[in-house]
């Protein structure tokens, strides 16, 4: 197909930076969203990279930022739905709904409405990819003192079946990616030594890292996956068995 022009939500720092360096490095056009101004401005950053300000609440904004892409790009190939407000863990009991309206609001309001936008833009072109990132913990017990994060990444789930079964027909594929713990900014609350010890307890001896996350997203994107949909894949190295 050659280069691709991949939408990327939370691409600024973090697992979302790895992947705008990963694909821009295969000569892929990304377009990420950061804090610049004004709003709808798009910034030349690295070779093959845009960065752009979008609020993921904000529904006029979405729409605003997709039509401005698609003008300057002249076509969407790919939605990467990455995007996750930072959090703290907290009890279940002692937790407020505004924490879980934070996350469900950006996780799964804002992918919903990234996948609208572009979706029409895809049905369009007969051609469309877009991968949701999730977490291992979707797979396994959960965790304590991470209700609200659980609980929007569930409903991230749910929402891209149901966008999988719709879509596919349009040429659309729908698929998402469950990463085990890495070492980013979403983990940046926990101890060092939790993390070393979690990675000594790992199966493979190790925690999950953004490259090996970025690298299954490398093969969602290619013609080689053309046939999956619908599917999610656990990138933790083997601790969960499917």
């Amino acid at each position: 197909m050659g280069k691709k022009v991949i939408l990327i939500t939370g691409g600024s720092s973090g697992l979302g930076a790895k992947f705008v360096d990963t694909l821009c490095a295969e000569g892929d056009n990304c377009v990420y969203f950061t804090h610049i101004e004004p709003p709808g401005t798009m910034v030349k950053t690295p070779p093959g990279a845009f960065a752009m300000r979008c609020d993921q609440r904000d529904e006029g904004e979405i729409a605003y930022c997709v039509s401005t892409i698609q003008a300057s790009q002249g076509r969407i190939d790919v939605l990467v739905n990455n995007a996750c407000p930072s959090f703290k863990p907290g009890d279940f009991l002692a937790s407020d709904w505004n924490l879980f309206q934070d996350l469900i609001d950006v996780n799964v309001k804002g992918s919903y409405l990234f996948m609208r936008e572009v979706s029409e833009i895809m049905k369009t072109q007969g051609y469309g990819r877009m991968i949701n990132i999730l977490s291992s913990y979707v797979l396994n017990v959960p965790p304590e003192k991470l209700s609200f994060y659980i609980t929007a990444k569930y409903a991230l789930l749910g929402l891209s079946k149901a966008a999988a079964a719709e879509l596919c027909k349009y040429g659309i594929t729908v698929n998402m990616l469950s990463p085990g713990m890495m070492s980013t900014q979403l983990t940046a609350y926990l101890p060092p030594k939790f993390l070393e010890v979690s990675g000594q307890r790992h199966p493979m001896k190790r925690l999950a890292t953004t490259a090996d996350v970025a690298g299954v997203l490398k093969f969602l994107i290619s013609e080689d996956a053309n046939f999956l949909n619908g599917v999610n894949i656990p990138v933790n190295g083997g601790e969960t068995f499917l």
